[in-house]
């Protein structure tokens, strides 16, 4: 055989083993779609922050190739903005029925977006300190932008309660803030609750005269954990907004809630 007839022969082969253009070949590749993939990527943010999470580290979970990952994805910001999308969703099903009440009504959004950020540690995470996919999502797939769905129903709560578009928009953003941070400090065991014998071990050890106001309101923070934390924080917010609609100095507004009676732990 020639050299002629070598080369010719080595370019038929490489045409027949030659991948054409479409989805890569991969192992395992046959139950891989985008919803699969969005899947497994937010199944790791039960534990691993959203922002560390990329395309080749999903395709190692999946046991597949970052290839085949692009081809359904798009790319790390479509996978950072799919996974939000998805967990928005998620929360928009879990969200609870509205009731008369504005006060019930925003209670129980408030405790459902916690268990959801305090479940999803790694995406508490990501919007903790990220800005970006925090709301608007990418949809070019044609997807519901769930982000803006949530914020939409959420702002129409606090609208309820006769504030002004102004105070409205300030109040949602902050308690969004607030339930944010409270989820992702549960996610992560940072309330004092949960660390109660080394603190009071610590707290114990120190000398009341010379550090008389930890001594006096010492037992009270190790009881403090998400929940209470939701709580506490609510009553405050619900103090501002109570105060605003009703015309009430906040001066006399805090009168008269010192001058309730304390309610039953709930």
């Amino acid at each position: 055989m020639t050299k002629i007839e070598d080369a010719a022969a080595d370019k038929k082969k490489a045409s027949r083993t030659k991948r054409r253009p479409g989805r890569p070949h991969a192992k395992n590749a046959g139950n891989v779609s985008r919803t699969t993939i969005l899947r497994a990527a937010m199944k790791l943010a039960i534990k691993t922050p959203l922002q560390d999470i990329s395309i080749v580290t999903v395709a190692k979970s999946m046991n597949v190739t970052p290839a085949l990952i692009h081809y359904y994805i798009g790319g790390r910001d479509w996978l950072t903005s799919g996974v939000m999308n998805l967990f928005y969703k998620d929360l928009l099903r879990k969200w609870p029925e509205e009731k008369d009440d504005w006060r019930d009504d925003l209670e129980a959004a408030i405790h459902c977006m916690y268990e959801q950020f305090a479940r999803y540690a790694g995406i508490a995470a990501y919007v903790v300190s990220n800005s970006r996919f925090r709301v608007f999502q990418l949809t070019a797939f044609g997807d519901r932008d769930y982000g803006v769905e949530l914020l939409d129903r959420f702002t129409g709560l606090v609208r309820k309660t006769g504030l002004s578009a102004e105070r409205t928009g300030i109040y949602a953003s902050q308690m969004i803030d607030f339930v944010t941070q409270t989820g992702h400090s549960a996610a992560l065991h940072l309330y004092p609750a949960e660390h109660r014998a080394f603190l009071d071990e610590k707290a114990s050890k120190l000398d009341e005269t010379r550090y008389p106001n930890i001594s006096f309101a010492r037992f009270a923070p190790m009881e403090i954990d998400g929940k209470l934390a939701i709580r506490e924080g609510l009553d405050l917010f619900f103090l501002g907004i109570a105060t605003e609609i009703s015309g009430l100095t906040l001066s006399d507004a805090i009168d008269r809630k010192l001058s309730e009676p304390r309610s039953a732990p709930r």
